[in-house]
C-alpha cells in the first residue's frame, strides 16, 4: 500500500529526531517531536510512580482484610481494582495516553472525597481512536467529571460510584458520564444545575463548569455534547474522521 504524504512526513520527523539531526527538511517539526516525546515519557514515570504507590495501598488493604478474615471483601477489591486496570489500560494500549491519564487522575479525585470513578471503555485498537487524544475532547471530559462530582458532593451522596462508559460504532465514539445509583434508582434524583458559568472548587483545586457550557465548547469543537432528558446523564458524542 502506499504511503500518503503525511505519513511520509511523520517519518522523516522521527528518523531525524532519532539521529539527531538539526537540519532536516521539516524545520522546527522535529523540536516539537523531540519535545513531545519527552512530556509523554515524564508523564509515563509519573504515573508509573504513582501506580506503584496505589498498588502498596492495595495490597496494604488486603492485607488488613486478610488478617480480619474477611475473605469477601479481599476479593470485592481485587476485583474492582483489575476491572479499572483493565478499561483504562486498554486505552493505553490504543496510545490513548492523555486520555487514559485523565481518567486515572479524575479517578484520584474522586477518591479524595470519598467516590469511585468506574471507567468501561468497549473499543477497538484502531488508530482512529487518537482523535480523542484532542485537547477539546480532554477539556469536556475533565469538566464533564468535575461537574458530577461537584453535585454528587453537594448533595452528600458519599461511596456514590461514577460512570464513564465509552463505546463506538462504526461512525462514532460515544462517552456517558452518570451517577451509578441514581441511575438504578437507589437514590432520589437530583438537579446538575450548576450556579454560574465557572466556579472554582476549592475541595479538589479544579474549576468546575455548568453543562450548559460544557455543550456549547463541544459544539463551539465540531463535536457533540449534551444532557439527555433524564437529566442525570451526560452525553458526548464524536463523529470518526
Amino acid at each position: 500500500m502506499k504511503k500518503s504524504e503525511k505519513d511520509l512526513t511523520n517519518i522523516t520527523v522521527k528518523k531525524c529526531v532519532r539521529e539527531g539531526e538539526n537540519n532536516c527538511d521539516t524545520g522546527s517539526d522535529c523540536n516539537l517531536v523531540e519535545a513531545e516525546r519527552e512530556l509523554a515519557m515524564e508523564s509515563l514515570k509519573a504515573h508509573l510512580s504513582e501506580q506503584r504507590h496505589d498498588f502498596f495501598n492495595l495490597l496494604q488493604v488486603l492485607y488488613g482484610y486478610t488478617q480480619l478474615k474477611k475473605p469477601d471483601k479481599v476479593l470485592a477489591h481485587i476485583k474492582d481494582y483489575c476491572r479499572q486496570m483493565e478499561n483504562i489500560g486498554r486505552l493505553y494500549n490504543c496510545k490513548c495516553i492523555k486520555l487514559a491519564d485523565l481518567l486515572y487522575t479524575k479517578g484520584k479525585e474522586a477518591e479524595s472525597i470519598d467516590m469511585k470513578l468506574m471507567v468501561s471503555a468497549e473499543v477497538s485498537f484502531d488508530p482512529v481512536i487518537r482523535m480523542l487524544e484532542d485537547e477539546a475532547v480532554l477539556k469536556a471530559v475533565d469538566y464533564t467529571l468535575s461537574g458530577f462530582l461537584h453535585v454528587l458532593d453537594q448533595k452528600g451522596f458519599k461511596n456514590a460510584h461514577l460512570v464513564y462508559n465509552l463505546e463506538e460504532d462504526a461512525d462514532t465514539f460515544r462517552m456517558e458520564v452518570f451517577c451509578g445509583e441514581l441511575g438504578e434508582g437507589h437514590l432520589e434524583p437530583v438537579s446538575f444545575m450548576i450556579p454560574g458559568q465557572v466556579l472554582y472548587w476549592k475541595k479538589i483545586e479544579r474549576d468546575v463548569m455548568d453543562f450548559d457550557n460544557i455543550a456549547k465548547h463541544c459544539s463551539d469543537n465540531g463535536f457533540d455534547g449534551r444532557m439527555l432528558e433524564d437529566g442525570m446523564t451526560f452525553l458526548i458524542s464524536i463523529r470518526k474522521k
